[in-house]
């Protein structure tokens, strides 16, 4: 029987069927390499959204690029047939090994849930919401890599809409409560919601919310609380349960901010269960116990017990004793407790200090989750709550603007709008209009009303204090401030002397510039059309 091929792909087994196409293993006849074709559906392919669809899915793999995401290899069509390739991952789905093995252990699951937390980082800087995750769509590979995978759905924020306003789409067992209602906001936290809900099945081989009915499960997931993890899995440590519930929160504001504060969250844990267990290993010696995680105070009564059975009544050492050992186990859970209790404001305060005055961006972040959030959380009005805060915008302002400025195709707000063309005009040496649009910027943004959406309220008020800091910045400058029509009448000068010197190229940014940036000033129309004359000067290629 002949194998059934598809471009230069023969095809083999049936891995998957998605809503919109089929996955099978194939092989790359020219090079004999092992990879996966997803092959859009026939029943489907005659529709133009699905074919957009399809077409929006490879794009997006296309600038994915991460060891947590499977690769895109290439894709094409033959006849009415679309597919494409990308990389086979040969350990199946965490689906399966979930169905295998029920539930694994929270070590394990907690190293999987970080590399998703990775995967989805660099997805969402990007401006992807996968808005599908789920265990059939997380790939498992040698080592234990884990891989995210299924992009049908994704909604990428930096391109034209696909789905319906209003519009529900996802899987019903992992659908974030704003998915749900589909209505705004659907942003990186909806991702973090189906995380949880599949981090809590990992732990418990159950998944958060059951029903026979769709419509009650939907329910459920809008208005009941999760079960506890730990009635499932009594040895989980409780810092990953209180993981869950925070992933799982109602609203999003509630839940971690991004997926980089998940990881913070995640080094902590682990932090923390190695300090404990260091603790208790100090305290008791190794021979008492190995590690203690949830299990740890189970293996001190074990080792009390033990030592019960070996007491002779008059012959005993008194360290043998159970009053010694009761003794020794207050103590030790005294100390354990006392460790792991909340530092005060000043130790929070102390620490966030020491990370912001680095100047270092990653130890920035980690300031803003481990010690700014929770101070502010948890002394709203205290002492250096002021400074946090102002701390805490440092950090953000300093986000917002490196997101504005990585991201791909279109602004996502009117603020990152403004604030990257007044400063575009600012570089340039036009600073009367740069100054312009940030003041206008800050106008607009004032307009803004408070209710509704809290973060992009906050966002905003964010983009008027860096639009304000750019007009201070501006007119402190001093000097002679030219207007629009002489610094491009200078631009173009310096454009001739570039081409007098046999600097072309140097010559031709110059008119790319004037073009891009003046092309709507109807006042400077005539230099426009004279840097677009020049512009068809051809650079020589040995410049």
């Amino acid at each position: 029987m002949a194998k059934r091929t598809i471009g230069p792909f023969e095809l083999g087994d049936k891995l998957g069927v998605g809503g919109m196409g089929v996955v099978y293993r194939a092989i790359y006849t020219k090079t004999g390499i092992a990879c996966a074709i997803k092959v859009l559906a026939p029943e489907v392919s005659d529709s133009p959204q699905v074919q957009q669809r399809f077409e929006r899915e490879i794009a997006i793999l296309k600038k994915l690029q991460h060891p947590h995401i499977v690769r895109y290899f290439g894709g094409g069509k033959v006849g009415n047939q679309r597919f494409y390739a990308m990389e086979l991952v040969q350990g199946g789905s965490l689906e399966g090994y979930l169905k295998e093995r029920k539930k694994i252990p929270w070590e394990e699951a907690l190293r999987y849930i970080r590399q998703v937390a990775e995967a989805l980082e660099h997805a969402h800087t990007a401006g992807v919401i996968h808005r599908d995750l789920k265990p059939a769509n997380l790939l498992l590979g040698p080592n234990g890599v884990l891989k995210l995978t299924d992009f049908g759905i994704a909604r990428d924020t930096t391109a034209t809409a696909l789905t319906a306003a209003g519009k529900t789409v996802g899987t019903y067992a992992y659908m974030a409560p704003e998915q749900i209602r589909g209505k705004p906001p659907v942003d990186r936290r909806t991702d973090l919601y189906s995380l949880g809900c599949v981090l809590f099945e990992m732990l418990t081989g159950e998944t958060p919310f059951d029903s026979d009915n769709a419509g009650e499960l939907l329910v459920k997931h809008l208005q009941d609380d999760p079960p506890r993890v730990t009635s499932f899995t009594p040895d989980c440590p409780i810092w990953l349960e209180e993981m869950v519930f925070r992933l799982m929160e109602k609203e999003p504001d509630e839940r971690y901010f991004d997926a980089l504060a998940l990881q913070v969250a995640i080094d902590e844990i682990n932090e923390k269960i190695s300090r404990q267990a260091s603790l208790v290993g100090t305290a008791m010696g190794d021979a008492s116990t190995k590690s203690v995680g949830a299990g740890g105070v189970t293996q001190l009564k074990d080792g009390i017990a033990k030592k019960k059975k070996k007491k002779k009544k008059d012959q005993a050492p008194f360290y043998e004793q159970i009053w010694f050992l009761a003794t020794g186990l207050v103590l030790i859970a005294g100390v354990v407790v006392w460790s792991l209790m909340p530092p005060s404001e000043a130790k929070l305060f102390a620490a966030a200090e020491t990370l912001m005055k680095t100047n270092d961006v990653y130890k920035m972040r980690d300031a803003r989750e481990k010690y700014l959030l929770p101070l502010l959380k948890r002394f709203p009005k205290g002492e250096h709550a002021p400074q946090a805060q102002e701390y805490l915008d440092q950090v953000d302002m300093q986000r917002i603007e490196d997101q504005a400025k990585n991201r791909k195709g279109k602004p996502k707000t009117e603020g990152e709008k403004f604030y990257l063309q007044a400063e575009r005009f600012q570089k340039y040496g036009d600073r009367i209009k740069a100054l312009e649009i940030f003041q206008k910027m800050i106008v607009l943004l004032q307009d803004q009303p408070e209710e509704g959406d809290a973060e992009k309220f906050r966002e905003n008020q964010l983009w008027m204090r860096m639009a304000q800091k750019k007009v201070d910045e501006i007119k402190a400058e001093g000097g002679e401030m030219l207007d629009s029509e002489q610094v491009v009448r200078n631009k173009l000068r310096e454009a001739d002397e570039h081409v007098a010197n046999n600097k072309r190229i140097e010559a031709m940014k110059i008119w790319d510039s004037i073009v891009e940036l003046y092309r709507d000033n109807d006042e400077l129309a005539p230099y426009v059309a004279e840097a677009r004359q020049k512009q068809t000067l051809k650079p020589k290629a040995a410049e």
